[in-house]
C-alpha cells in the first residue's frame, strides 16, 4: 500500500506512514457488487452463433442466385451445357436447401 499524502509505500499492518507521518490511513472505498460479469464462454458462443447466422444466410443467397445463373445457362443450345447445367442447378438447390435447414437449426 502507498501513502495517500507522499506516495511513499507502507510495509502491510501499518496505521500511518512513516515517511509523512500522514494517518489515519483509509482503505480504498469498496464498489458495490453490480451485475455479475458475463461469462467469457458464454459471449463467444452468443458472437459465434451470430457469426454463423450471418455466414448461412449469406450462403444462402450465394446459392440461390448460382442457381438462378445455372437454370440460365440450361437454356443453352448445346445439350452437353444443357445437362452439366441442370446438374449445376440441382446440386445448388440441395446445398441452398441444406444451409436453409442448418439455419433453422442454429
Amino acid at each position: 500500500m502507498f501513502c495517500q499524502q507522499c506516495g511513499h509505500e507502507i510495509p502491510a499492518g501499518r496505521t500511518a506512514c512513516s515517511a509523512c507521518g500522514f494517518a489515519p490511513l483509509t482503505a480504498p472505498p469498496i464498489a458495490p457488487p453490480g451485475p455479475p460479469a458475463a461469462d467469457p464462454i458464454d459471449q463467444v458462443v452468443t458472437e459465434t452463433k451470430k457469426a454463423a447466422h450471418e455466414l448461412v444466410r449469406a450462403s444462402a443467397l450465394l446459392s440461390k442466385r448460382l442457381v438462378s445463373t445455372a437454370q440460365s445457362a440450361a437454356k443453352a443450345p448445346s445439350a452437353s451445357a444443357k445437362k452439366a447445367a441442370k446438374r449445376v442447378a440441382k446440386e445448388l438447390d440441395d446445398a441452398a436447401k441444406e444451409i436453409d435447414r442448418i439455419l433453422k437449426n442454429l
